[in-house]
């Protein structure tokens, strides 16, 4: 719960500032995504995105996630749901490219958590625990940098 209250209270008084205290008609669905991005983030890497810092990143990662989804979707992607459309030979570059830009930016926010359980300064989530678990042999697999393959 102190993650939804925190991100809750962030995007609600940055809706209310950037709406000039209400005066001001503004598009909530950046505010949306952030919220929603800034909550995952949080339970698996312990990181937070802030709006004017982070914005570029904060944009690469709507951007790539939403093309993601759009691969994933039935309608987009028939050859995943219907077996017989895969003896048809099918080249996504663009699926390709997507998966590279992914791969660099969760790269880098694992990075980030690295870095911080280095320096003591983590907090607590779903891939730190599973970094720092003495238990679980764990190796890291070039193709996808946050998921971890157990041995």
């Amino acid at each position: 719960m102190p993650i939804i209250d925190l991100e809750s209270n962030v995007s609600i008084k940055e809706l209310f500032e950037d709406s000039g205290d209400g005066k001001v008609d503004i598009d909530p669905i950046s505010y949306f995504q952030r919220f929603a991005l800034n909550t995952s983030l949080t339970l698996n890497y312990g990181i937070r995105l802030h709006e004017k810092r982070d914005r570029a990143l904060l944009q690469e990662i709507c951007d790539v996630e939403r093309a993601v989804s759009n691969f994933r979707s039935t309608s987009n992607n028939w050859q995943d749901y219907i077996p017989l459309m895969r003896i048809f030979p099918k080249s996504n570059t663009e699926a390709v490219e997507y998966r590279e830009r992914r791969d660099k930016y969760l790269e880098y926010l694992l990075g980030m958590l690295k870095q911080q359980i280095a320096e003591g300064s983590d907090k607590p989530c779903i891939t730190g625990n599973i970094l720092k678990d003495p238990e679980a042999k764990l190796n890291e697999s070039k193709s996808s940098p946050p998921l971890f393959r157990c041995t």
